[in-house]
């Protein structure tokens, strides 16, 4: 599919030469002066390459380009679906059919809510079948197999992929207004590759290209999700404190939004973090946690020094309005976007990366509503290569730290953070009213585990995925309450530890109880996993996936209706259920989820079913030697003391000696078995 090179004729661009009127052209011949070039002869195991570019042929001929797009009907069947990607970080992102809509914001609060999401940059037709996606999609089929596409390039622009489903009719169309006619212009460069999803992400990613060595898999706290803008520095030392008596191997502790006198004021704290940042930095390391740090550089607000002070390094629209970046009620309401290009923006952010990293000694930076630097094209730029620029700016100031990106067009970010945030934010409650208004960066966890799976396949690929954090706590009602009930917690802790590259809680872990606690613990040690398959049926999500030598399949029920399963043909494994055989049939609570671990019995000699302990069942695990009558084993060494280790016998044997002691077996239908302790088993 795709192959066909007549399938790339059908173009329209839009154009301006000089002080002209514009200029509509259609097909490969624009005029004696422009002509199209296309490229398709760079193919790979998966794909193909598609190189479009605009050529001036008299040279140095002024003008900019103010539209393209390339329409074709690539003949996809009506059981397919197509990846929506949304426009940045917290932008709804999911796979969806010809019966699902995007609806528009509801228009009365549009003002408030558009600047920051999709609605701002595309027109939502709230119609069965119209979708649309930003820098990549994929249309998956029945069988699992993907056709996707995916740019390589958002520095000219950013690339959206607008498909109507009743009449088969696909649209790319490249951002570039704003773009100057150079004397090659590119118009789109695309990656189009067919196969299963990991295989072509793959190939995808190694396209692309990094500035940054792929980010291990972390743990950590942030502030947020329990204080939000009341955290101070006492509040820090108590959560140092008690991640510390608790023994939790923490990579990264973040001190999140709170800390700044305002917002844009990044170089002057507030009186709730009278020793300075400085000092508070020195702190964490001090436990040898790596200190983190929130920024929201490209953004201010109206109190603030910066705003009051420096007018002239606002951004302002074409009539000279100060252009608004988005409305937060937890601040001041209405917040303002800086002029990245302004003179003296950008040796103000030098100096604030410098002092963040240099001076105060922080090594990770979550730097947040990044999107705000390229509401608007200008200066001879499109938005997206205004984006691009400002994420190379901050990739050559940031080298010695770890970057988290957030409220970030995610295709100018591929390949240059090391962690980046692919959801909305979570909240203690599962939906928000904010539903009903069709916001699709709203906060809740319903929302942010939506995109946690629909962009599963970026992880490990372009940067580590940031999930968001889970939240596991009780609270105090009108304090830090947690209205997530028992199953959406674990489906929140269960999910973000499978699909995310960086996991983090906002908890006091000295609040929680044993039971929370040893829930925590059951992560440990941190697991990479490899996802194989995954299916979604009407909100009940299966995922087939690997983690360390285990090979698992969990279920996830997003809806609140119970569902039932009918097990593929192979045994598995789970604490609760013990040993399930091919077929059996289990149900999956509304908003729950299970992990099962794959077995093969036999009668004949002894097998490891698996562990209770770690939530991804024998993880924990890292060296396992089955011999006639004796087993050796040894456990990671942050395996949670509540591991217990399950064996299969042949029906003749009365018990098993593991690590130098004999055990007796006993039975449970029909199975010879038996459990370790963990004293047994420990490193």
């Amino acid at each position: 599919m795709f192959k066909d090179l007549n399938l790339f004729d059908n173009y329209k661009l839009t154009y301006r030469l000089a002080d002209s009127a514009l200029i509509k052209a259609s097909s490969r011949q624009h005029g004696n002066a422009l002509v199209f070039s296309i490229n398709t002869l760079n193919r790979f195991e998966h794909g193909f390459l598609v190189d479009l570019v605009l050529k001036n042929k008299e040279h140095g001929l002024p003008g900019e380009l103010i539209d393209f797009e390339l329409a074709l009907n690539p003949g996809f069947s009506d059981e397919s679906k197509m990846m929506v990607n949304g426009f940045q970080s917290w932008s709804r992102s999911t796979e969806l059919s010809k019966n699902d809509l995007l609806s528009p914001i509801f228009y009365p609060a549009r003002p408030l809510l558009a600047p920051c999401g999709d609605a701002y940059f595309q027109k939502y037709r709230g119609k069965k079948g119209r979708l649309h996606s930003w820098t990549y999609t994929y249309f998956k089929f029945p069988d699992s197999r993907v056709l996707f596409i995916g740019s390589l390039d958002e520095r000219s622009g950013y690339t959206l992929f607008d498909y109507d489903f009743s009449r088969d009719y696909l649209v790319i169309r490249k951002d570039c207004f704003k773009e100057p006619l150079a004397d090659e212009s590119r118009l789109l460069k695309l990656y189009v590759g067919s196969g299963m999803p990991g295989p072509v992400f793959e190939e995808y990613a190694e396209l692309i290209g990094h500035t940054r060595k792929p980010a291990t898999r972390a743990f950590g706290w942030c502030s947020w999700y329990n204080y939000y803008t009341g955290v101070s520095e006492q509040i820090i030392n108590e959560n140092l404190k008690n991640l510390n008596e608790k023994k939790l191997p923490v990579d990264y502790f973040q001190v999140d939004d709170g800390w700044q006198k305002t917002i844009g004021d990044w170089l002057e704290t507030n009186e709730k973090f009278p020793s300075g940042m400085e000092k508070v930095s020195s702190k964490i390391s001090s436990y040898c946690f790596k200190p983190g740090i929130w920024l929201a550089p490209m953004i201010c607000v109206p109190s603030s020094n910066l705003y009051r002070n420096k007018q002239n390094w606002l951004l302002r629209d074409n009539r000279g309005k100060l252009v608004r970046a988005g409305y937060n009620p937890g601040w001041e309401g209405f917040f303002y976007a800086l002029d990245f290009y302004a003179p003296g923006v950008q040796d103000y952010l030098s100096q604030v990366f410098e002092t963040v990293q240099g001076q105060w000694g922080y090594k990770m930076l979550k730097l947040d509503f990044l999107y705000a630097a390229a509401l608007i094209p200008r200066e001879g730029r499109s938005r997206g290569r205004i984006m691009s620029e400002v994420i190379d700016f901050i990739d050559q100031h940031t080298g010695n730290s770890v970057i988290l990106g957030c409220g970030v067009p995610l295709g100018p970010a591929f390949g240059k953070f090391d962690y980046c945030r692919i959801g909305s934010d979570v909240g203690p409650y599962w939906e928000d009213y904010l539903k009903l208004l069709n916001y699709p960066e709203r906060v809740s966890t319903e929302n942010s585990l939506t995109s946690t799976i629909g962009r599963r396949e970026l992880d490990k690929r372009v940067f580590r995925n940031d999930p968001d954090v889970y939240i596991l706590r009780d609270g105090k009602r009108g304090v830090n309450e947690n209205k997530l009930n028992v199953n959406q917690r674990f489906t929140l802790f269960f999910l973000n530890n499978l699909l995310g590259g960086l996991v983090f809680t906002s908890d006091n872990v000295g609040e929680l109880s044993e039971k929370q606690l040893s829930l925590i613990y059951s992560s440990f040690p941190l697991t990479e996993t490899y996802l194989e398959r995954h299916s979604d049926d009407r909100g009940l999500h299966r995922f087939d996936f690997k983690a360390g030598d285990n090979t698992c399949l969990a279920y996830s029920n997003l809806g609140n209706t119970a569902r039932e399963v009918v097990l593929p043909e192979k045994a598995y494994f789970n604490p609760q259920h013990f040993l399930l055989p091919a077929g059996a049939i289990i149900t999956v609570e509304p908003y729950a989820s299970i992990c099962l671990r794959e077995v093969e019995i036999n009668d004949d000699k002894t097998v490891f079913l698996g562990t209770t302990g770690h939530i991804f069942p024998g993880a924990q695990v890292e060296e396992i030697a089955i011999e006639k009558d004796s087993v050796r084993v040894r456990l990671h060494e942050q395996a949670s003391s509540e591991t217990k280790l399950y064996f299969s016998l042949s029906a003749g044997e009365d018990g098993l000696t593991v690590n130098g002691k004999y055990i007796k077996s006993i039975k449970k239908a029909g199975i010879n078995y038996l459990i370790t302790s963990f004293d047994l088993v420990k490193s």
